[in-house]
């Protein structure tokens, strides 16, 4: 049985080896000034960047460490028809740690646990984290961002990967996600012979930014 320390140190030497290398291409160089301007309203000022110049499909970004559960999201980028996978997109995630906050010493930003991937010839990444907690005070359902980029797409945000039964999904946000079918955000967890929670998630590209 693969333990949560044994899970984190597996992906740890990479994570750690490819981290802080500098970007060879870099999206937020060309974004208009009115974009930075808004960047607490849309969410900018949570993307770390540079960006690795070394990516890979997977990655880990919870220390071995972090209090939570160890989870596991096995991810699929699509193009814009739903269909076809897209390869070579990156993938930036973050999420809350297991109390709800995103930064330091309870601090709302730059988000801690936070990483990059880069999708594979079939569009599929796995993200490997802590199931995050609930903003406190707040009745927010748990979420995990995901912002994407490149393989032919420009800067984007997908819509927040979400957990099937928390106590903050109401009725009707439940039942409107079903209607998207295999691109629901709501998403069933699983535990696995790994001790691990696991879950699936698919993600249609946007032709075009939605970054204001």
């Amino acid at each position: 049985m693969l333990h949560r320390r044994d899970f984190f140190l597996q992906a740890a030497g990479l994570a750690a080896a490819v981290r802080w290398l500098p970007a060879q291409d870099d999206p937020f160089d060309s974004l208009p000034a009115a974009v930075w301007q808004n960047a607490r309203r849309n969410g900018l000022m949570m993307i770390h960047h540079p960006v690795p110049a070394l990516l890979s499909p997977q990655t880990q970004i919870a220390r071995d460490d972090e209090p939570g559960e160890g989870m596991i999201v096995e991810g699929q980028v699509f193009a814009p028809d739903g269909r076809t996978p897209a390869p070579g997109v990156t993938v930036y995630a973050y999420n809350t740690d297991r109390q709800g906050y995103y930064g330091e010493n309870h601090k709302e930003y730059p988000p801690r646990i936070y990483g990059w991937m880069k999708t594979g010839p079939a569009g599929r990444f796995e993200l490997r984290t802590i199931r995050p907690g609930n903003y406190p005070g707040m009745q927010v359902p748990a979420h995990i961002h995901f912002e994407l980029w490149g393989g032919g797409y420009p800067l984007q945000w997908s819509e927040d990967l979400k957990i099937a039964g928390d106590r903050f999904l109401t009725p009707d946000a439940v039942a409107s996600d079903a209607q998207l079918g295999d691109f629901r955000t709501i998403q069933p967890l699983t535990r696995a012979k790994d001790n691990l929670l696991h879950c699936g998630f698919q993600i249609r590209m946007r032709p075009a930014t939605n970054f204001h």
